[in-house]
């Protein structure tokens, strides 16, 4: 018994977390946020119908549009109801089978008779009477539709609409099977509907509402909704999508049975009784909600018809004429609009802008052909299941095995569950999806081969033992004095700090493009002189940083003179450079190989810093932390944009007075809102006794005197001085002074200007 403890407390010591991230995950996929519809909607089931694309096998509807050319020839809509009237008429002649209208008409229409002698004030009294007494265009359009399989449209919305006087329009026949289903049907708060005399004239009535996904990608739409105040089921009524009521009177039927798989579920299926199919009924399976998942189909121009023709058909030849009749007859006609000031254009799977009517003829077309896309109720059970089930599998074997064996298992069932997705969808139309679950369990997988990888780390440290730590070898002596020291901790110190940095690394590397051992052995001739001077003047070389070296003195051993010796080391370190360079070249040329010669930027900062053992109980080095050393780090790399291949900071130039240096600037370098003056070395003791520099440093000292009291004509004649003395520091006299001076001279600073250059860069 003790034992299966100990091995049970082992396998959960080793996995609990991914456990946990397991839970997490089944957690996030029941809950189903945006993120998980957007993983398997947006992208997963949008790229099925991309790769299928879908064709409908017979199209069962034609589109009357109210294009661009109507409105130009017929006038601005809306229209007069008449028109609408003899548009239905002529539809009716050309064989419609049912008409159905993509627009509502809540108010009644204004250029009616009566409306329009009431609004006109420079008509008769005669004339306005005689205009009264004739009847509405509204009465004639009911009229026309009453008498025709016309179904028309409403819209749906979630607020209550204020100040309604018209009662909400009556509810289908509606019939149950396996409980009632009403409660599972999307629910709006109110309804934008007809004018009194149309709706009670109209054999059908439909909405036409879609809500797309978060994306504005329509994806799917409702084939019922419920529509009144939420809770209150008996006050609620249902009407079917204009699709759905379109269906209905085109196969006779008076009503719609909305099924159930049980008592349990949602609903399964919506049924109508069919006097046209020889089965006798028309099955359309939704998911629990009552909610279609459209099959679309790319924009088919060919089966959009425009308004006008319909309208003013009697005016076309007998051919156009001929033409309409073979289009329309038997078909389904839906009314409305692609014209963009009407704004029906919608976003589909396959269509950035297609016409809102031409979705719900997609919709109806799918229903005809029986072309479903179907998501089954039990779907997101398999995908939790598939999660589930495949966690705790990987959880089990991955920490046993290494990573290339379970990659080699974890590999090919991602691509056998997505693949079996993507087969479902092609033979069976159904919708699983294989990409969140795939998603899901690469989380996981990389999770436990880190943990793997973490925990075979952590094994090998523990082999090294306390002392495979990386000491400076000044460090590793105090140690053996005293090994209390291995522990974490520091002093504060005033100390001078060394960042030297390769310029235009890039093209050197690409120059040993497929010799990575060329390139090292080129680094490595590069640091080991670097780093001999460097320890040569007392220094302790912190890291390397690929092609960078960052160095300090004055710990871990005493040095008074610590900020000489950095700026010795700097000196010899440029001085060595340059034979540096020859030696490289001969080797470039033996190699076959251009040569580029290697070109530094070095930059020294002297401040108080703390300085230890840092980082953590298992794993620390002696390092140093401040502001200094961060300063230090940001004016190596003003050295490019300076022109000059060094920069020393204020305090180290107060300490190193008898070099040949020249002030560059006063600068808040970039993340720092204090300003430093910056300095470069032209040379050591010997060149500070040069007349050359001497006068030089006169010119510029004034140049920048007159810069900073805002005198920039004075400042002008200096650096014309300083550009003849120096002609080789011309991005110092001219990239920075030269391009200050003659943007202030055309916009002088405000008064309050300090004459500090803020960098944007480091």
């Amino acid at each position: 018994m003790g034992k299966i403890v100990r091995r049970l407390w082992k396998f959960a010591s080793v996995r609990w977390l991914a456990f946990v991230v397991l839970g997490g995950i089944v957690a996030i996929r029941i809950a189903d946020p945006s993120a998980t519809k957007i993983l398997r909607e947006n992208i997963w089931f949008d790229q099925f119908q991309k790769v299928d694309n879908y064709v409908p096998p017979e199209r069962h509807t034609v589109i009357v549009d109210i294009d661009e050319e109507s409105l130009q020839e017929l006038g601005q809509w809306p229209w007069s109801r008449y028109d609408l009237a003899v548009m239905v008429q002529v539809l009716g002649q050309l064989g419609a089978r049912v008409v159905g209208f993509d627009i509502t008409f809540p108010e009644k229409d204004k250029l009616s008779p009566a409306e329009w002698a009431t609004t006109n004030k420079n008509l008769s009294p005669e004339m306005v009477a005689q205009l009264k007494g004739m009847p509405s265009n509204d009465q004639i359009f009911a009229s026309v539709i009453g008498q025709s399989p016309v179904v028309l449209g409403g819209a749906a919305f979630y607020r209550e609409i204020e100040n309604r006087e018209q009662p909400l329009p009556a509810e289908p026949r509606l019939g149950y099977r396996n409980g009632n289903g009403k409660v599972w049907l999307p629910l709006y708060r109110d309804l934008v509907y007809n004018t009194e005399v149309l709706q009670q004239a109209t054999p059908g009535f439909g909405v036409f509402s879609i809500d797309p996904s978060s994306d504005g990608v329509v994806r799917r739409v409702p084939a019922l909704i419920r529509v009144g105040p939420p809770g209150e089921y008996n006050d609620q009524k249902v009407y079917p999508a204009l699709t759905l009521e379109m269906l209905r009177i085109g196969h006779g039927e008076k009503g719609f049975i909305i099924e159930k798989a049980n008592e349990a579920s949602g609903i399964s299926q919506i049924k109508m009784r069919s006097k046209v199919n020889e089965s006798g009924e028309v099955v359309i399976p939704t998911d629990e909600h009552g909610i279609l998942w459209v099959r679309f189909s790319e924009h088919e121009p060919d089966i959009f018809i425009s308004a006008k023709d319909i309208i003013k058909a009697g005016e076309l030849p007998p051919e156009r004429q001929q033409e309409l009749f073979r289009k329309i007859q038997g078909k389904y006609v839906m009314i409305g609009t692609s014209a963009e000031g009407l704004k029906d254009i919608r976003a589909t799977p396959l269509e950035g802008a297609m016409p809102g009517v031409e979705v719900h003829s997609q919709v109806l077309d799918m229903v005809e052909n029986q072309a479903f896309l179907i998501r089954p109720s039990i779907a997101n059970a398999i995908e939790l299941a598939i999660i589930l089930f495949a966690g705790i599998v990987l959880i089990s074997f991955v920490p046993r095995l290494s990573a290339m064996t379970t990659a080699l298992f974890f590999v090919p069932f991602c691509l056998i569950l997505m693949g079996a997705s993507y087969y479902l969808f092609i033979e069976e139309s159904i919708l699983i999806d294989g990409l969140t679950p795939v998603a899901a369990l690469f989380i996981l997988f990389v999770l436990l081969v880190y943990q793997k990888y973490a925990r075979e780390q952590e094994q090998k440290k523990q082999v090294r033992g306390a002392f495979s730590q990386y000491l400076s070898p000044a460090l590793v002596e105090q140690l053996a004095e005293d090994p209390s020291k291995l522990t974490l901790g520091g002093e504060t110190r005033s100390m001078s700090f060394l960042f030297c940095d390769i310029r235009g690394f890039t093209p050197i590397s690409e120059s040993f493009k497929g010799d990575p051992q060329g390139l090292t052995r080129l680094i490595n001739k590069f640091l080991t002189p670097m780093t001999d001077i460097i320890m040569g003047n007392h220094g302790t070389i912190d890291k390397y940083m690929g092609d960078c070296i960052m160095a300090f003195w004055n710990a871990p051993l005493d040095d008074p003179d610590h900020a000489r010796h950095a700026c010795e080391s700097c000196l010899m370190m440029q001085a060595d450079l340059i034979e540096l360079n020859k030696r490289l070249e001969v080797d470039a040329k033996e190699d076959g190989r251009p040569f580029i010669p290697i070109k530094i930027g070095i930059g020294v900062n002297t401040g108080e810093c703390v300085v230890g053992n840092m980082g953590s109980e298992q794993r620390f080095d002696y390092s140093v932390l401040g502001d200094a050393v961060n300063l230090g780090a940001r004016i190596e790399g003003q050295s490019k944009s300076y022109g000059v291949q060094n920069v020393i900071g204020e305090l180290t130039a107060n300490e190193v007075r008898d070099y040949a240096i020249l002030e560059l600037d006063l600068i808040a370098v970039k993340g720092k809102d204090e300003a430093v003056r910056i300095f470069t070395m032209l040379g050591g003791p010997e060149m500070a006794q040069d007349p050359a520099y001497q006068a030089l440093y006169k010119e510029t000292d004034e140049m920048i005197r007159a810069y900073r009291e805002r005198r920039f004509e004075d400042s002008q004649r200096h650096l014309d001085t300083c550009r003849e003395m120096r002609p080789d520091m011309n991005v110092l006299w001219d990239d920075i002074y030269q391009a200050r001076l003659d943007e202030y001279k055309e916009n002088p600073p405000p008064e309050e200007w300090d004459g500090v250059y803020r960098a944007t860069s480091k």
